[in-house]
Order: C-alpha cells, then sequence, then structure tokens
C-alpha cells in the first residue's frame, strides 16, 4: 500500500505538462505534531488510541477525523500531547497484593456481588481472563476481569479506586467489574 501510496504521489505526465496529483481520498500525512504515528496492519482508530492510552474522541480531534475516516498502513497521524508511546510505556509494574484469594474465595465474590441473573456469567469471564486468579496481570490489565485500568480510570475513581494496584484485590476488582458492566453491559469483555 505504501508503495502503491508512493506512485500516486509521483509526476503525472498529462499533455506534456507535470502536474502533482492531489492525495489519495483517505490518506493522512501528519504535520505540525508534537507525537506521531505510522499506521501499521490491522491497526483502527481504537486500537491505536488503547495503544497510546488516550481517548478515541481526543485522538479523532487531534487528527480532525471521524470514526468512519479510513487510516491505510502507513499513514502517518498525530497523537495527543498526552499519548504515552511506547518508549515512555513499560506497562504495570504492580507489587504483590496484600492479601492473597483463592480460586473459590474469588468465585465466591464475583457470585455475592454480581446478581444471581448474570453471576455465572460473571464467573466465566473472570475464568477466561485470569483464571480466577485475582493477583494477575499484564502490561495493562488488572485483576480477576482483566480490567484495562488506564482506560477505565475515571469510571474506577468514581468508586474510590485511583491505582492500578487496587485492582489486585479480588473484592475492588470484582465491584470495579459490576460497575463497567452496569454502564456498557459485557462490552468491555466480548471478544
Amino acid at each position: 500500500m505504501r508503495y502503491l501510496r508512493t506512485m500516486i504521489a509521483m509526476l503525472v505526465i498529462v499533455g506534456g505538462a507535470f502536474v502533482v496529483p492531489p492525495a489519495p481520498v483517505g490518506a493522512i500525512s501528519a504535520t505540525n505534531c508534537t507525537l506521531s504515528y505510522t499506521v501499521v496492519k490491522n491497526d483502527s482508530w481504537s486500537k491505536i488510541a488503547g495503544r497510546v492510552a488516550v481517548t478515541m474522541s481526543l485522538l479523532l480531534k487531534a487528527n480532525r477525523a471521524k470514526t468512519s475516516t479510513m487510516l491505510l498502513i502507513g499513514d502517518v497521524i498525530c497523537l495527543p500531547k498526552s499519548a504515552v508511546t511506547k518508549k515512555e510505556s513499560t506497562g504495570l509494574t504492580l507489587k504483590s497484593p496484600a492479601k492473597r484469594y483463592t480460586a473459590a474465595q474469588s468465585e465466591a465474590i464475583i457470585r455475592e456481588i454480581f446478581p444471581d441473573s448474570q453471576e455465572n456469567r460473571a464467573v466465566a469471564i473472570a475464568k477466561r481472563e485470569s483464571k480466577l486468579n485475582a493477583a494477575s496481570y499484564n502490561y495493562c490489565c488488572v485483576g480477576l476481569f482483566q480490567i484495562y485500568f488506564t482506560a477505565h480510570r475515571s469510571t474506577l475513581a468514581a468508586i474510590g479506586i485511583t491505582s492500578a494496584q487496587e485492582l489486585l484485590d479480588a473484592r475492588k476488582n470484582t465491584l470495579a467489574a459490576f460497575t463497567i458492566y452496569k454502564r456498557s453491559g459485557w462490552g468491555a469483555w466480548n471478544m
């Protein structure tokens, strides 16, 4: 695709005169950006926003784009000033939790917090996400329900969770998951 774009951008001979064609529809080229990002295979606005820890609306605004604006491999887009690039972020580094929960204890907490009509689905999701290990985490996501701390920061702050470390507690993680579920259903965990 990059080769094709380069070819399109080359001078075109029209009736003996050289003409520079306009940029192809959908082509994006960042100019005057503090931070930029080059689109790679399988990228989307939401994937890029998640990767650099900004909201999708902020990313779209920085590029004067809409969700329907096509991204092509090789496009260079602007990142908001608040973006965290790979060079700056190595992911989450958390301490070992103060309290450890067994899988049975974690499941009991989930069944206690979620309504009866949703508890089996909640347990199944926690098993898939963390194998009911409340102390599990990776570069972005924490605890039983593998909650993406950065993406849900404001929702979590509203219930008193202000650090990713707190999500290693099975009860807090389940309360956070239930709050996210009440706000948007199972969408955060759909695959």
